[in-house]
């Protein structure tokens, strides 16, 4: 019933300008819009687009991520979002961070008048459970991590979102490797980056960090599948580098390392994470090689490298194709490698650059958004 609707709607908006993904940014960093009593929900241009909700998962503040960048690029598209997130007990209220994007702090998106077809986005595998709750007309499920390890909680809610889920989209090869033989309508959508953002023209320097160079830079959860202990011995055979880490504790208590030349700065905003990243010489991936982090796709790479940075990291099967990248597991090796570049530098900037601005999230929301009018296509027109 919704075809006729979605053919116009979504030519009417044309070919995607890529500067309305600039202004994201900026309306997330500097911009605030408040709701209107007469404001049509999910209207562009008197015509209606589908409506997106994301179930409390992520919180909107808590590292600005893949869902947090992908619905804010589906909303300047046209679709209207509904971002929940659990709030706290003094704040309860919806806020239009920007045009078509809403923030339902301690409130049910249901509770907002929007049109629809209804669009449901999962990353968190166990809100497959929610879906009566929701009763949506399209239900994603966005598979950004292996279900083991750290995830392994994950695993039971699998089959019952496979079995679901209209339409998948996965992070890492090996992710789509093997739903690809479970689901009929699986596809590769790697991360990416805000290009422009992360290559900003220099940035006064955080006061926050060491006086002394070269910073060796880490930005991204302090979590268990880093590699401990080999940051611990490159930590420990450079006492002239200084190892800086940015990111939320992730099932950990503490920051584990306690060097002279190891600070810990905590969770960075991410309107501030391009003044760090600017003054980094390195930036670090140094993950575990286990089940889970075989399917992991690091956010922080294309950062990095919109960044300009060299990066070093483990052998990841997700890294191994990229270029540019340094990668080594022995951790000797690794300490070596990593202070010949920090010290002198090499030539790869060029290539980084050009390398992250083809992975810009831009692209990838192009990519998304045409998966998901087929599948409403086929979803309310099967054959």
């Amino acid at each position: 019933m919704y075809e006729k609707a979605f053919r116009s709607a979504f030519l009417s908006l044309g070919i995607i300008v890529v500067s309305l993904f600039k202004n994201i940014t900026y309306h997330i960093l500097h911009g605030r819009f408040h709701l209107s009593a007469d404001r049509d929900f999910g209207s562009v241009g008197g015509m209606r687009l589908p409506t997106i909700i994301y179930p409390p998962s992520i919180p909107w503040n808590w590292m600005f991520q893949r869902p947090q960048q992908i619905m804010c690029r589906l909303a300047t598209l046209g679709y209207t979002v509904l971002y929940e997130d659990l709030g706290n007990d003094s704040k309860h209220e919806v806020q239009e961070l920007f045009p078509s994007f809403y923030l339902c702090q301690g409130i049910s998106a249901l509770s907002v008048p929007h049109s629809r077809p209804r669009i449901l986005w999962l990353t968190v595998p166990s809100h497959i459970n929610l879906v009566e709750k929701y009763s949506p007309d399209l239900i994603v499920f966005d598979a950004v991590d292996e279900p083991k390890e750290e995830f392994a909680s994950w695993a039971p809610y699998y089959s019952t979102i496979l079995n679901r889920a209209q339409l998948v989209f996965t992070t890492a090869k090996s992710i789509y490797d093997n739903l690809s033989s479970q689901h009929p309508n699986v596809h590769l959508v790697p991360n990416a980056v805000d290009y422009v953002h992360f290559s900003a023209p220099l940035l006064p320097r955080p006061i926050d960090l060491p006086k002394e160079n070269p910073l060796i830079g880490y930005s991204g959860a302090i979590a268990p599948w880093i590699d401990w202990d080999l940051v611990q011995f490159v930590v420990r055979e450079n006492p002239d580098l200084q190892f800086i880490f940015i990111g939320s504790l992730f099932q950990m208590h503490k920051f584990p390392l306690k060097y002279r030349n190891a600070t810990y700065l905590g969770q960075k905003s991410y309107a501030q994470l391009p003044s760090y990243l600017q003054q980094f010489a390195i930036g670090l991936i140094p993950f575990q090689l286990t089940e889970m982090t075989k399917g992991c796709n690091p956010i922080k790479l294309y950062e990095y490298y919109a960044a300009g940075l060299p990066v070093f990291g483990t052998p990841l099967p997700e890294l191994l194709p990229i270029p540019k990248i340094h990668l080594e597991a022995d951790s000797a090796r690794f300490s070596l490698r990593l202070r010949e570049i920090a010290l002198h530098g090499d030539k790869g900037k060029r290539e980084r650059l050009a390398y992250a601005q083809g992975n810009d999230w831009a692209n990838r929301t192009v990519q998304i958004d045409q998966h998901l009018k087929e599948s409403l296509m086929i979803t309310n027109h099967p054959s």
